[in-house]
């Protein structure tokens, strides 16, 4: 029987940061008991309270190894208490048919120091020639990110390798980005594609933060500083009152389009290593937001109860409105792009109040370790 988590206001902010990542390392031992079984999609949970894994996803895999191996560099102690899904991943290379799932495989390669991924970057840049302009921002952020790894390796023929398609993505990515309102567009696609162009999310801003600051870093671009930068701003700008990281923006305008749902992995993983990575890189200091999110997670939230179940390994997914699917998401949107103002205003009110999604993605666990992996390090600075 799982129990439902009381909110704890008073819980110090190091200590939630702890529960989480205990969450994310038992969370992530639960889904990959047998990693050449089951590389699961999600955990969900179902009649009589039972959490159960359903469907396989290698992504989700693959972003759970970058994750887990990031974490062991930095707590080498865990190395025998985490799975090592590298070996399985291995296995199913051939199942490899999107770019965006080679650019996360050869990322995880990366991280995990295999000896030989000239592999994994040979899947890449078979795919890239073929999908390159049907990419969006957060493909195309992957595949920057993973770009920027392999040049900056010892090895030489890696860097030589990569870099043509490395100049291409981050040229492609660098078009996405809206100077006027410090966002990025999700693509540049025309005609029937127009709200993919208004239209972006909170993922198509976090990815090409953490590839433009690992661009800038690497090649000592300051132009990819100040972007990242300048996007980490925009979305600290529209966090919300209770710390919740927005979901859509409507790019032209520079406005909220949708807030939500408001998903977990967004306030203790995606935003933390996105705005760590642009600090870093830009000597800001987004402590405070960060906080704020995290403490949503912590009951502080729209339904005063606590998502986080520490000793389960879950965090449930998202708090999302109570309505018809996707209701919300397409009628606002619409108004947005026909500047409907009053309309879109009418529909932000959650008329039938909100609910927990009770889902826990892999993934999510994976970016918790690779978001907070040097934390207490730097915090002890």
């Amino acid at each position: 029987m799982l129990a439902k988590e009381s909110p704890q206001t008073e819980t110090n902010y190091t200590q939630i940061v702890e529960s989480i990542c205990n969450a994310a390392k038992l969370g992530l031992n639960g889904c990959y008991i047998d990693p050449f079984k089951q590389l699961p999609y999600t955990t969900r949970l179902k009649d009589c309270n039972q959490v159960k894994v359903i469907g396989k996803s290698l992504r989700y895999a693959a972003i759970s190894q970058i994750g887990i191996a990031r974490w062991i560099d930095y707590h080498a102690e865990d190395k025998k208490l985490l799975p090592n899904l590298f070996p399985a991943i291995l296995s199913r290379i051939s199942e490899i048919q999107h770019i965006g799932d080679a650019a996360l495989v050869l990322w995880a390669a990366i991280e995990s120091r295999e000896p030989k991924p000239d592999r994994f970057i040979d899947v890449v840049l078979s795919l890239w020639p073929h999908q390159r302009d049907l990419c969006n921002a957060v493909e195309l952020g992957w595949v920057v990110q993973a770009a920027v790894l392999c040049a900056k390796s010892e090895n030489s023929q890696w860097a030589e390798k990569i870099r043509p398609l490395l100049d291409d993505a981050y040229s492609h990515l660098k078009s996405l980005y809206c100077s006027q309102h410090g966002l990025f567009r999700r693509h540049n696609r025309k005609g029937r594609f127009k709200v993919g162009r208004t239209v972006s999310c909170f993922a198509d801003q976090i990815y090409p933060i953490i590839a433009m600051s690992s661009y800038g870093a690497a090649f000592n671009d300051d132009w990819s500083i100040r972007c990242a930068a300048s996007v980490v701003e925009s979305i600290c700008k529209f966090q919300g009152p209770l710390g919740q990281w927005m979901w859509h923006y409507d790019v032209d305008s520079g406005k909220i389009c949708e807030e939500y749902p408001i998903f977990s992995v967004h306030q203790d993983a995606m935003a933390p290593m996105a705005i760590f990575a642009a600090d870093k890189t830009a000597g800001t200091n987004h402590t405070s937001q960060i906080e704020l999110g995290m403490r949503w997670l912590w009951g502080q939230n729209e339904l005063k109860e606590t998502l986080v179940l520490p000793d389960q390994g879950i965090i449930w997914r998202d708090i999302e409105r109570r309505e018809l699917p996707k209701f919300s998401r397409i009628a606002r949107s619409v108004c947005c792009i026909c500047r409907a103002d009053g309309m879109h205003r009418m529909l932000s009110k959650p008329l039938f109040g909100f609910k927990v999604n009770r889902e826990c993605r892999p993934y999510h666990l994976g970016w918790i370790l690779y978001a907070w992996a040097d934390y207490m390090e730097t915090s002890q600075r």
